[in-house]
């Protein structure tokens, strides 16, 4: 850490410490506050710190810019997944959850797929549709359906094109279909 780094780490905590205040208040000036902490501490390169000060300026824009409200919780929820902080992340996610939004579905553990959903994803990364699959793999649609779901929830993506290109970024570290 530089001495610049330093300098940026300080100032953002005495920014968000005045931005936590003021909105305690009902200052007006509270989210200059929070949004000067927010880009000091990525200046500084604190990610949880930066996380921290996004939660902070959603909370006191909540009422008055609901969209940039959503926007910051939810990229502090994102970082707190990334960084593990799981109860940062679980409250993040219940704000989310007020400002009618949702958190961003948080990848598990690569090794989490079974046998049996490795196979459903390599036929889905191929364009399969779920009647396909269950032809190819002799089971029932309704199985397919169940394995897609469960593997779209543990990879912590939206859909199929999104499974199918995880599982091509991931064939070169890990080998095919793990």
């Amino acid at each position: 850490m530089t001495v610049r780094d330093i300098g940026d780490a300080l100032t953002g905590y005495a920014r968000l410490t005045g931005g936590l205040v003021a909105a305690a208040a009902g200052d007006p000036d509270a989210p200059h506050a929070l949004r000067t902490a927010v880009r000091l501490f990525a200046a500084a390169r604190l990610p949880l710190e930066q996380a921290r000060a996004q939660v902070a300026l959603a909370q006191a824009v909540a009422a008055s810019d609901p969209g940039v409200a959503l926007a910051e919780a939810r990229h502090a929820a994102e970082t707190f997944a990334w960084l593990g902080a799981s109860a940062e992340f679980d409250r993040t996610s219940a704000l989310l959850r007020i400002l009618g939004g949702r958190p961003n579905p948080v990848p598990r553990a690569n090794g989490l797929l079974t046998g049996r959903e490795r196979d459903v994803l390599s036929l889905v990364a191929e364009g399969l549709s779920n009647p396909e699959i269950a032809d190819r793999l002799f089971l029932s649609r309704k199985t397919v359906a169940h394995h897609v779901s469960n593997v779209l929830a543990k990879l912590g993506v939206r859909n199929r094109a999104e499974a199918a290109t995880w599982l091509v970024a991931h064939e070169d570290e890990r080998g095919p279909h793990r």
